[in-house]
């Protein structure tokens, strides 16, 4: 004979924390709690190994943010425990800095037990709930109560006047309904710190600290204007935050550049901390004992109940990958912060929950664009002209300010509607360098390399590239061509710079062009 133990689900209603203090620490003191702070800066890091082509992980976001709170608190005299509710569920708590307490701070905690489906389940071991069960056929709702008599670890077994059985593993939807919060579980992450006070008194401070699951990034949109000579350009700051806290009208900023950052987060919160995920399985003996002493199987849920499962399980994901799009009104302006680049958003911002936000970053109308078609080429070799459109980053070529790292979108107006042209990447530019948006290879423009020397063993190699445009308009090529170390290439219209050699040639419409080069080894 064979039972099944239960399955059970739950989505996450609380964030990750970090080591706490033993229950009862604050006993001996005046307990005083800040439910939110009054005002919230958040200033947003990149993650700092991401590629610029990469998009962010709406997931798991790899950056960070340095989030500064403003709390008004009524201390009493004499030794206390204030708790801020409402931090982000991702502090690095050894992070954390308090300004303006009378007498500093003595001790700082992270309280560990937030309200989540695994600690309800966990501080409810041996106590009574009432199990609400559903039958599918009839719609008829009864509810028993039930004494849970297992762990959050693997299995769910409740006893009932039935006896032992495993929760929702009847075929029956199951839920189950607690009598209450049990005491020292809050729904939000909390920091405690213990203080001194010689008297009562009223005082504001500020809470800073940072915090890992955020990340940002500019996402660019350029629409070529008829003639292909210019384009108008906007940009957008991406944000993403997973953390279980919104901070509300927050005045916001992110940083551009790269910040000295070891990776040593530290290791708290696991995702068990929060989630309940309990599974069926087959066991051997023992078995468990019913009140008519015989021992009893638990079917399995059926199929309906694991597609509904399934179905909440995508709506989580969905809810938590929300993009929300700011007016153009609100607008990010720069501001040099050292080496980095801070650019700061106008208008408060609510930086939500699990979810996304842009605010407008820039627009630039009209700024020169060179079109290039561009080929990698080495000795007998070269690769499909790839589409790549050439600015500099100056105030007369219609730029001239700091261009932070992200993706960008080319459009192009076609009988009055935008059509993507394609999707490219930049690094960080500053100002004066050349900004350089690389698309795709296109089926219009060919290249090919040939040798016209028949053996290679000669000082002197000779090849032809040659470059066919099938396009009704002429185009701009260039190749790149690389040779090995103290290797030398000549051939007309060659032209060197950082020690690399270029070749640069206009291709007429549905024509050809041409380049005979030598490269020459050293001898010995």
């Amino acid at each position: 004979m064979h039972g099944r133990f239960a399955l059970f689900v739950a989505g996450a209603v609380a964030g990750t924390v970090a080591a706490f203090a033993p229950a009862g620490y604050a006993s001996a003191q005046t307990l005083v709690t800040s439910t939110r702070p009054d005002s919230v800066s958040v200033t947003v890091y990149r993650a700092p190994y991401r590629q610029a082509d990469d998009a962010i992980d709406k997931d798991n976001p790899d950056g960070y943010a340095l989030i500064t709170e403003t709390r008004t608190i009524n201390l009493p005299a004499g030794r206390a425990v204030l708790r801020f509710e409402g931090v982000a569920g991702n502090i690095f708590p050894e992070s954390a800095i308090i300004g303006g307490l009378p007498a500093g701070v003595r001790e700082k905690n992270l309280d560990a037990d937030l309200l989540s489906p695994r600690s309800l389940f966990d501080r409810a071991l041996g106590r009574r709930v009432i199990i609400r069960r559903t039958d599918k056929a009839t719609g008829r709702v009864v509810e028993q109560q039930a004494v849970i008599r297992s762990g959050p670890d693997g299995a769910a077994v409740v006893q009932t006047g039935n006896g032992y059985e495993g929760y929702q593993c009847n075929g029956m939807p199951e839920a189950l309904v607690y009598d209450g919060v049990p005491a020292g579980l809050s729904a939000k992450p909390t920091l405690s710190v213990e203080t001194d006070s010689e008297r009562p008194v009223s005082a504001t401070i500020t809470l800073s600290y940072l915090a890992g699951g955020f990340d940002w990034q500019a996402n660019y949109v350029v629409t070529m204007r008829p003639g292909g000579a210019s384009a108008d350009l906007f940009a957008w700051v991406t944000m993403a935050s997973n953390d279980v806290t919104s901070f509300p009208a927050a005045r916001t900023q992110v940083v551009a550049g790269k910040p000295n950052r070891v990776d040593d987060d530290p290791d708290f919160g696991p995702p068990d901390n929060q989630y309940l995920a309990l599974k069926c399985w087959e066991y051997g003996p023992p078995e468990l004992p019913y009140d008519d002493g015989r021992p009893r199987s638990v079917p399995p849920p059926p199929a309906p109940m694991m597609e509904m499962m399934a179905r909440r399980g995508a709506l989580a994901d969905n809810d938590a990958s929300e993009i929300v799009v700011t007016g153009a009104a609100r607008k990010a302006v720069q501001e040099a912060l050292g080496d980095l680049k801070l650019y700061r958003i106008t208008d408060p911002v609510t930086v939500a929950s699990q979810s996304q936000k842009q605010v407008a970053l820039l627009s630039k109308n009209a700024v020169p664009l060179a079109v290039v078609y561009v080929s990698d080429a080495n000795a007998d070799s070269v690769s499909d002209p790839v589409l790549t459109l050439r600015g500099r980053n100056r105030t007369d070529a219609g730029l001239g300010l700091p261009l932070p790292a992200g993706q960008v979108a080319v459009f192009e107006n076609a009988a009055g509607r935008p059509i993507l042209l394609g999707e490219s990447s930049t690094d960080d530019k500053a100002v004066g360098e050349q900004v350089e948006f690389k698309l795709a290879a296109t089926p219009g423009v060919h290249a090919r390399s040939t040798s016209l020397t028949k053996t290679k063993t000669k000082t002197r190699v000779q090849y032809r590239l040659t470059v066919t445009n099938a396009n009704a308009r002429p185009i701009d090529y260039e190749a790149k061509l690389a040779v090995y170390q103290n290797y030398t290439l000549t051939g007309a219209g060659i032209s060197r710079k950082d020690g690399k050699y270029f070749w640069k040639a206009r291709v007429p419409a549905n024509g050809t062009v041409t380049l005979d080069y030598t490269i020459i080894r050293p001898v010995g």
